[in-house]
C-alpha cells in the first residue's frame, strides 16, 4: 500500500469481508446470550446494523467515539461505518442483539409512506446513533428478535410474508424510539490518546502513513502505540488502514467511476496491489464485485 511502512509483526492476515449471510431476503437477525466470547474486530459493511445491548460487555467503538455499554442501549450504524465492541478481550455472559438491514429492504418496509434509509441517514448524520431503550420496548426487541432468528431461513413463501411483518414490527419500534426521543446522553467515553489516533487515522487513511511518524505525532512509543491501537480496534493499524482503504474502495465502486482511479483516490499506488488487497479482503476482485452490484439492480 503506498506509504504504509509496518513490521513484519504487525502484518496479519486481514480478515476477509463477510456479506450478509441471509442477503436473499435483505435482512438477518441475531440475538445470543454467549457465556464467554472474545471481542471483535472493527469492521463495516454495505448495510445497515441495528445493534441492542443487554449486558456483558463494556465498550462500544463507532469510528473514533467510543461509548460506554449500558443494558438498553441501541445502535444505529449506517453502511461503511466502522464499529465493534472495544477492549475488553473476553467477554462473560456477553447478552446482545443486532438486525442487519440492507438500504433497499429499508426504502421497501416504509411502504412508499417513508424512506426509511433516509430517515436513519438522517439522524445519524445529526449524530443521534445511540439510543436509551426503556425495559419494556428492550424486552419487546429481544423477543422479536428472537422470533425472526428462528425463522428467518425459509423457502416457503407465507413464512417470507410472516418474517417481514415482524420485521415492519421491529423497524417501526425502532421508528418510534428515535422519533421520540434524543440521543442517549452520557454513555459517550471521554477522548484518550487511542481515540485521538483513530480520529487522525479515519481523516488521513487515504494518504501515506508510518508508524513511527503516528507515534511521535502523539508523543507515545511505537510498541505502545501498536499495542494499545490493537487493544481498542482488535486489528493492527496496518490492517485496519488497509481495511479502511478497501471498504473505501468498495463504496466508490457503486459509481461509475473507473477502477483504476478508484484504486489511486483509496490510497493504493498501483492496480495490482489494489487488486491483491480487495481479493483478500473481499473475497473477490473488484470487477466481479461492481458486476454483482450491477447484477442485483437489475433485478430477477
Amino acid at each position: 500500500m503506498r506509504g504504509i511502512h509496518m513490521s513484519n509483526v504487525d502484518r496479519e492476515q486481514a480478515m476477509p469481508y463477510t456479506s450478509m449471510p441471509n442477503i436473499l431476503y435483505g435482512f438477518e437477525a441475531f440475538y445470543a446470550c454467549s457465556n464467554k466470547m472474545e471481542s471483535s474486530e472493527f469492521h463495516c459493511h454495505d448495510f445497515y446494523e441495528f445493534y441492542f445491548y443487554y449486558k456483558g460487555g463494556q465498550y462500544y467503538g463507532i469510528e473514533d467515539d467510543l461509548f460506554r455499554l449500558e443494558p438498553g442501549l441501541m445502535f444505529i450504524i449506517p453502511p461503511f461505518c466502522m464499529h465493534g465492541v472495544s477492549g475488553v478481550g473476553e467477554m462473560i455472559d456477553y447478552e446482545r442483539a443486532y438486525l442487519n438491514v440492507s438500504p433497499q429492504t429499508l426504502r421497501l418496509l416504509g411502504c412508499e409512506q417513508i424512506d426509511l434509509d433516509q430517515f436513519f441517514h438522517a439522524r445519524v448524520k445529526k449524530g443521534l446513533n445511540h439510543f436509551q431503550l426503556n425495559g419494556e420496548d428492550a424486552d419487546h426487541v429481544r423477543r422479536l428478535m428472537q422470533r425472526l432468528q428462528a425463522n428467518q431461513r425459509t423457502d416457503r413463501q407465507l413464512d417470507r410474508f410472516q418474517n417481514y411483518a415482524l420485521l415492519q414490527q421491529l423497524i417501526a419500534l425502532i421508528c418510534r424510539v428515535v422519533d421520540q426521543s434524543q440521543a442517549a446522553t452520557g454513555t459517550v467515553v471521554s477522548s484518550g490518546i487511542m481515540q485521538q489516533v483513530l480520529a487522525y487515522i479515519n481523516s488521513h487513511y487515504t494518504q501515506p502513513m508510518k508508524i513511527a511518524d503516528l507515534a511521535r505525532q502523539f508523543n507515545v512509543s511505537v510498541s505502545y502505540l501498536s499495542h494499545e491501537f490493537v487493544k481498542y480496534t482488535n486489528r493492527s493499524i496496518y490492517d485496519y488502514v488497509l481495511y479502511r482503504r478497501v471498504m473505501l474502495a468498495k463504496e466508490m465502486i457503486h459509481s461509475n467511476e473507473s477502477l483504476n482511479i478508484i484504486a489511486y483516490q483509496c490510497g493504493f499506488n498501483d492496480y495490482s496491489n489494489f487488486l491483491r488487497m480487495f481479493n483478500k479482503v473481499v473475497g473477490i476482485s473488484p470487477r466481479e464485485y461492481r458486476n454483482e452490484l450491477r447484477r442485483q439492480l437489475a433485478g430477477p
